[in-house]
């Protein structure tokens, strides 16, 4: 848990970081939060976040953007080895909510990182329990239950 103060009351990822909102979470530790993302590009797709309430990225203290990064590069070497893309891409886009948030992308195509899933309507459309199977999957990878 964080300190509240440091929440927005209307941020999904606050909420999320604080407890009030349920996701399926991979890891959390006192800076960071990682989860699944419910709208995935492809299977393992996770989000990382700060736990403090931050609209962009680059305004960030240094230890929590360092702090995120360090998790960041974890979760792509576990998605890595799970997913088994190409290659493990990261986004920085905020549009949809505006607090700091990297998502952690396995890329089996060049466009898996592009609008074009969006556009042709092919995104990955998830269960609750493909979810739960794949962050059982990545706690199980960081060693944890």
């Amino acid at each position: 848990m964080t300190n509240l103060a440091e929440h927005q009351p209307d941020c999904p990822f606050c909420a999320i970081a604080s407890g009030a909102l349920g996701c399926h979470k991979v890891y959390a530790d006192a800076s960071v939060t990682a989860f699944m993302d419910k709208n995935p590009i492809n299977p393992y797709h996770l989000l990382v976040i700060p736990n403090v309430h931050v609209a962009d990225f680059y305004e960030l203290d240094d230890a929590t953007y360092v702090a995120v990064m360090r998790v960041v590069k974890k979760m792509a070497a576990i998605v890595k080895s799970l997913a088994a893309p190409q290659k493990v891409g990261l986004v920085v886009a905020g549009f949809d909510v505006p607090h700091a948030h990297i998502h952690v992308i396995p890329m089996h195509d060049y466009h898996d990182i592009t609008s074009r899933h969006y556009i042709e309507g092919t995104l990955v459309r998830p269960d609750d329990a493909e979810l739960a199977r794949n962050a059982a999957e990545i706690k199980s990878a960081l060693g944890m239950s």
